[in-house]
């Protein structure tokens, strides 16, 4: 594996660790916000200090996403990391918030390391340089939203697919970002500086941020073992479907394989694992 597709899988996994074991810490201490501005008192402040810690470590997560992207040439990738963050949150449930681990958590656990491998090992770097075409994005997005909106739609007249309906939103969202923070590299010649200069990084930002206000959406109304595997399977699904139509690429069949496990070691972890989800 060559060094710099090894750093950006590194990246990867670190912000990928940051933004679902951020998710923990903030479950840790969320209750502190009942408390309104008695949080900042000293009798509470400790407890406001983990949530925001959480907080800031899911902001963080996306500066680590934009330095995986520079160094890896398909937006699929750095999506197929998600699924190490779940077994850090995994981790963090079990070593900090005391929950239970047994056999299903394992072996969904190694389905997703085992997916993850496939994916990043049987990679093949692309013949010519990375390039995207901004007719077709424009066209992909307006179907997306055309898909969206009838979600949406759904969602609000029929209960029982709320969940799902904003979970597949936000998920979707959060992968759209990725390939917009892809794009901005590929504007920006490769450069972490010039891409804050044109505004796809900035949409990127844009869709990140609904993606977690429609997060709270899906919460609302919809069971959180629904909710997240929805979430992060499509985090992974958005990518592999956008970039074949924006930059033209694909993985091979066994990356594909990979992906599939990975999701599948996803609905294993977050139908099984409850609790470290309720909130």
């Amino acid at each position: 594996m060559e060094q710099g597709l090894a750093a950006g899988l590194l990246l990867g996994i670190f912000g990928s660790l940051l933004l679902n074991v951020g998710k923990g810490v903030q479950k840790q201490k969320v209750l502190v916000l009942k408390q309104g501005r008695k949080m900042f008192s000293p009798l509470y402040r400790r407890d406001f200090s983990i949530w925001l810690t959480g907080i800031l470590m899911t902001v963080a997560a996306s500066g680590f996403y934009s330095a995986s992207l520079k160094f890896t040439d398909k937006s699929s990738l750095v999506a197929s990391l998600s699924g190490i963050g779940l077994v850090g949150l995994l981790l963090y449930a079990w070593l900090v918030l005391k929950e239970r681990v047994g056999f299903r958590e394992v072996f969904s656990s190694a389905l997703i390391i085992l997916g993850t491998g496939m994916v990043s090992y049987f990679n093949q770097p692309l013949a010519e340089e990375q390039r995207y075409n901004l007719g077709h994005f424009l066209w992909v997005s307006l179907v997306l939203a055309l898909v969206f909106g009838a979600l949406a739609g759904l969602g609000v007249k029929v209960v029982k697919f709320w969940g799902f309906a904003f979970g597949l939103i936000a998920g979707s969202l959060i992968g759209l970002a990725m390939i917009l923070g892809d794009m901005a590299l590929v504007r920006s010649g490769g450069s972490m500086f010039r891409q804050f200069q044109n505004p796809f990084v900035y949409l990127a930002l844009l869709s990140a941020s609904s993606a977690l206000v429609l997060t709270q959406v899906a919460f609302f109304k919809g069971a959180a073992v629904l909710v997240v595997p929805t979430i992060n399977s499509f985090i992974i699904l958005t990518p592999l479907l956008v970039e074949y139509f924006v930059f033209q690429t694909r993985l091979n069949l066994i990356q594909y394989f990979g992906a599939m496990i990975i999701i599948s070691g996803i609905l294993i972890l977050t139908t099984g694992f409850k609790q470290v989800f309720q909130k």
